[in-house]
Parts: structure tokens; C-alpha cells; sequence
């Protein structure tokens, strides 16, 4: 191989190719030229650019305007800028902290800036003596607010156990490992080939919410215009129509079994409603402004609900009773989604924070932040672990309950994101639905974009897997007024009739 080597070099010498450097002859290079050193400059500084973003995108910047204002003094930047929103300022202290470690690869000093407490923080903690006790306030529990804690309780347990034992069973087993790779490439190759099956009118007006039944093939809508539908989703035919209340549909929700339909609205109500009858089984009364969101506990007793008066609360289907009213945020809520065992509830803000909560204790177990805007949107994943969460700052972000902290950031839309879900049966997609249009589809294992569906004439304001928990078939709903139904194959329904 060196004989050959030395073969290579003595025939380009001998052609004038390559001249071997001598021990006295210094060496020389050539200078580049005025074009290529813009060039090279322009290279440098988009690499530096995108650095910047994705350093951006891990830092998690504290949601209190007191805290914000104070990094900002310290990093030498002016508090607030003319026409910046709460939302602006915290996104420009987090690209301010990007740059910080970019020019001057000073981690530590990000480190220390994030960690060190303000001057608020500081006088607060100075003045504890005298207000210790009242950062955390608990009320006595209502004897009916304590009978549901014991009727939750021990199904969580039984719940959790269960699935940790399938999720040891499932690592250590490798026919299992391969049988799950298997059916995921199949939901995969599904949501690949996704093509638009079914296009109905829903409502008179933009169609704001849309859920699939879990164990019937029936799609859900809620309006602006109030009306709550239900739909046959083969043919995609009315079946049950209500006027469910007096101003817009915010949200609804199935129960497990699919028996009943819970919805919200603006007129600061939610209702329970019976498919096979045309009154509601209930009314939920009680919240002082509308309401943003309202979910259905995966044992089907109780409901719910989000809203503008920065609470959220627990109520009985059975009764119409409420349960619980808890306060804890600082501005509306909005997001909110049930943990997979029923022990846990998260709620998003307007703030930006992210709280999941103990509903068998009653207490704030965790927060999350790291948007820069409104939290909409937020799902569980069926393994318990991830929480997927959607904001008007564009970014789709799943959060990890074991290490608490983010375990990714999407820059998935150009516009707000209106819903986020995780497949129901794998886990093994995501789906994000903006007002730029478009629902997008992206694989957990590794956040490739699987497929993106121009979903809407406009904004795209709900999205869902498919009926019977199927993995391979989406709705969308959308300001256009209509409901789509989504499917792989291909004979582009994938099987799902």
C-alpha cells in the first residue's frame, strides 16, 4: 500500500501536479478573493443564526413579568420595547440568552442568570417570615369532593400498575419489541399515504371543536353557532343534532364508553348530553366567564372544565354538582387534558404555564413552562409519561413527567396552534392542527414530518385520530364551516370502512 502511495505522488510530481514542500521553503496559500470572503462570512453567520434558534428553543425563560424584567436589567436590555406584547418580551429575552451563549459560549453565565433570583424574588423571600403559609392555600374538601377521591383513587393505582408492568414486559421482550416496530412501520405507512375520504358541511359557522368516539364509528362536532352534531363517520351523515348552548361551541369531549357527549361554550356553561336523547342529561353552571375547554375523566363519572376566570373545575355527571373550584393561575385557562390513569389533569394559560394536578390529593404535583404565548391545546400520552402541549407562539412541545422538563420543541406551524393529539392505541404519531391551514402529522420517535395536509380554507381549529381509536385515519375541523375525514391506504381509505 506505501509502494503504491509513493507511485501516486512521484507521477503527479513528474506531471507538475504537486510539488513537495521542502524543510527550508516556507508555505504558501492562496489568499480568497473579496466574493468568496463575503461568502464565507454570509456561511458563518447563518450557521450562527441557526444555532441561535435551536439554543432559542431549549431555554426555558421564567413567565412572570417581574422575573422577565429583571433577566432583561441584567443582560443590559431594555425591559420593554413600544408595541411588545407580554408574549414578545419573554421571546426576546430567550433569543437574548441565545445570544449570549453564541458569542460568547458563556453557558454558565445563562446558567446563572436562569437561576439566580430577582430582586422581587429576593424581597419576597425577605419579608417570609411574615407571610410564610400563604404561597400554598388549601381548603377543607367537601364530604362529596371526598367520596370521589375515594372512588378514584384505587382505579389509578390499579390503572398505573398495570401499565408499567406491560411497559417492563414490552422493553425486555424482544418478539414484543419487534411486533411494536412492526405495527408502527404499518401506522406509518398509513399516515403516509393520508387522502382526504369525506368533506361535509358541520355548521353554519366555523366548526370549533371535533372528537372521534373511542368505541363507536361517530365523529362529534361543536360550532360557533352553538350546535353540537353528531356524525356518522363512514357516511358521513347527521345523526343526532342539539342547540347545546346560547353562544359559541368551545370544546367537546366523549366519554370512554361513548355514551354521552360533554360540551362547552361561551355562555360560561358546559352540558352533558345522551345520544338517544334530545335534552341534555345535565348543565354545569357556575364559572363566571366562558369557558375554553372541557374533558370527560377516563372512567366516565366526572368532567372537566377550563376557563376565563382563571379556574378550572371538577364536576359530578351524575349529579351536576361541582366538586371542586380550583384557582392557582394568573390568567384565563384554556388547555386542559386527563392523564391516561385518571390521577393526574393539566391546564394551560394564557401565561404560558403549563400545571398538572393531583385530583386525588388536590394539589399542583408540577408546572411546565416554556411558551411564549397562550397555551391552547395539551394531550397525554398513552404511555404517561409525555404531555403534548400547542400555543400561539407556533411551537408544539412535548414535556417528560419523569425528568420534568421539555423533551422536544416543534417549530411545527407559521401560525397559532389551535390542537395538538397523540395517536391513541401506538403513541406513535403526533398531530398538530394551526390557523395556517394545515394539520401536520409527525413521528415520535424521532419528530420527522410524516405527512402535511392542507386540511382548510383558511384556519384549521380542531383535529382528532379517528373513530374506534384508530391510528391511521384523522378528522380536522375548520373555519370553513366543515369537517374532513382523513385516511391511509392505498385505495386512500386504508381499510377504515
Amino acid at each position: 500500500m506505501a509502494s503504491a502511495y509513493g507511485a501516486a505522488v512521484a507521477a503527479a510530481m513528474r506531471s507538475g501536479n504537486y510539488l513537495a514542500p521542502t524543510s527550508d521553503a516556507p508555505a504558501e496559500y492562496a489568499d480568497l478573493n473579496e466574493s468568496s470572503r463575503a461568502d464565507q462570512q454570509r456561511h458563518a453567520a447563518l450557521l450562527r443564526r441557526v444555532d441561535a434558534e435551536k439554543r432559542a428553543r431549549r431555554i426555558v425563560v421564567p413567565t412572570g413579568d417581574s422575573e422577565v424584567r429583571a433577566m432583561l436589567r441584567k443582560l443590559g436590555h431594555p425591559v420593554r420595547l413600544f408595541g411588545e406584547s407580554a408574549a414578545d418580551v419573554r421571546e426576546r429575552l430567550r433569543s437574548a440568552l441565545a445570544r449570549v451563549e453564541i458569542e460568547g459560549e458563556d453557558r454558565e453565565l445563562v446558567a446563572a442568570l436562569l437561576a439566580q433570583p430577582s430582586v422581587e424574588e429576593r424581597v419576597s423571600k425577605a419579608r417570609e417570615p411574615t407571610r410564610r403559609g400563604k404561597e400554598e392555600v388549601y381548603s377543607a374538601a367537601s364530604s362529596a369532593l371526598v367520596a370521589a377521591r375515594r372512588s378514584i383513587t384505587p382505579e389509578t393505582f390499579d390503572r398505573a400498575r398495570r401499565r408499567l408492568l406491560n411497559q417492563r414486559a414490552q422493553r425486555d421482550d424482544n418478539e414484543a419489541i419487534h411486533a411494536l416496530n412492526e405495527a408502527a412501520s404499518s401506522t406509518f405507512a398509513k399516515l403516509r399515504q393520508l387522502a382526504l375520504g369525506q368533506s361535509q358541511a358541520a355548521d353554519s359557522r366555523p366548526v370549533a371543536s371535533v372528537r372521534s368516539a373511542p368505541s363507536l364509528n361517530l365523529v362529534a362536532t361543536g360550532g360557533w353557532s352553538g350546535t353540537v352534531k353528531v356524525w356518522d363517520a363512514e357516511k358521513c351523515t347527521e345523526v343526532r343534532s342539539w342547540k347545546a348552548h346560547g353562544d359559541r361551541c368551545t370544546g367537546v369531549s366523549w366519554a370512554p364508553d361513548s355514551s354521552y357527549i360533554a360540551t362547552c361554550g361561551a355562555d360560561s356553561e358546559a352540558a352533558v348530553w345522551s345520544l338517544d336523547k334530545d335534552e341534555p342529561l345535565c348543565r354545569l353552571r357556575g364559572h363566571r366567564a366562558r369557558l375554553g375547554g372541557v374533558a370527560v375523566h377516563p372512567f366516565g363519572k366526572h368532567v372537566a372544565t377550563t376557563s376565563f376566570d382563571h379556574t378550572w373545575r371538577l364536576w359530578d355527571v351524575t349529579t351536576a354538582q361541582e366538586l371542586q373550584l380550583q384557582d392557582g393561575h394568573g390568567s384565563e385557562v384554556y388547555g386542559l387534558a386527563w392523564h391516561c390513569d385518571g390521577s393526574l389533569v393539566s391546564t394551560g394559560d394564557f401565561n404560558g404555564l403549563i400545571a398538572v394536578w393531583d385530583v386525588r390529593s388536590g394539589k399542583r404535583v408540577h408546572t411546565f413552562q416554556g411558551h411564549s404565548g397562550k397555551v391552547l391545546c395539551l394531550d397525554w400520552h398513552r404511555d404517561g409519561f409525555h404531555l403534548a402541549s400547542g400555543s400561539d407562539d407556533h411551537t408544539a412541545r412535548a414535556w417528560d413527567l419523569r425528568r420534568k422538563c421539555e423533551a422536544y420543541t416543534l417549530p411545527a406551524h407559521s401560525a397559532l396552534i389551535a390542537d395538538v393529539r397523540w395517536a391513541p392505541s401506538s403513541g406513535e404519531a403526533l398531530i398538530t392542527g394551526a390557523f395556517d391551514g394545515s394539520c401536520r402529522v409527525w413521528r415520535h420517535r424521532d419528530w420527522a414530518l410524516l405527512n402535511d395536509l392542507s386540511a382548510h380554507d383558511g384556519k384549521c381549529m380542531s383535529c382528532d385520530f379517528g373513530p374506534n381509536l384508530d391510528d391511521g385515519v384523522l378528522v380536522t375541523a375548520g373555519y370553513d364551516r366543515t369537517f374532513k375525514l382523513w385516511a391511509g391506504g392505498e385505495d386512500g381509505l386504508g381499510g377504515y370502512r
